[in-house]
């Protein structure tokens, strides 16, 4: 595998607030598999509340990860956390993100970073 020191980093505007996207965010353990079911089959808390640092989480969709929650800012709206085990670290020697959603325009929007993520250019 080749060695990536790339960042790659995403920017999406939403048609939301950005209080009730990162509501969402920090819900996800509950309102990923409801909202989004084709996607997502399951979000597992297996250690902590799924909210926290040091939370555990397994996350059944098409393929199966389970992730750590690294860092967590709530009045900046920022969570990091990192791939510890499944198909992704196939394809990667490690998975690092940063979600930040910022208001813009009275709207959210939300910033994903991944830190050395194989990055995919259309122009």
């Amino acid at each position: 595998m080749a060695s990536c020191d790339g960042k790659l980093e995403v920017e999406v505007e939403v048609k939301s607030s950005a209080q009730k996207l990162w509501e969402a965010l920090r819900d996800s353990t509950t309102v990923f598999p409801k909202a989004f079911p084709h996607d997502y089959k399951s979000i597992d808390v297996l250690e902590g509340d799924g909210k926290a640092v040091g939370s555990v989480r397994l996350i059944k969709y098409a393929e199966v990860s389970k992730e750590t929650i690294d860092a967590v800012d709530e009045v900046g709206k920022a969570v990091a956390y990192k791939v510890i085990d499944g198909n992704l670290l196939k394809y990667y020697k490690s998975f690092k993100c940063t979600l930040t959603v910022t208001p813009k325009h009275h709207q959210g929007f939300c910033c994903q970073e991944l830190p050395g993520a194989r990055c995919l250019c259309f122009g």
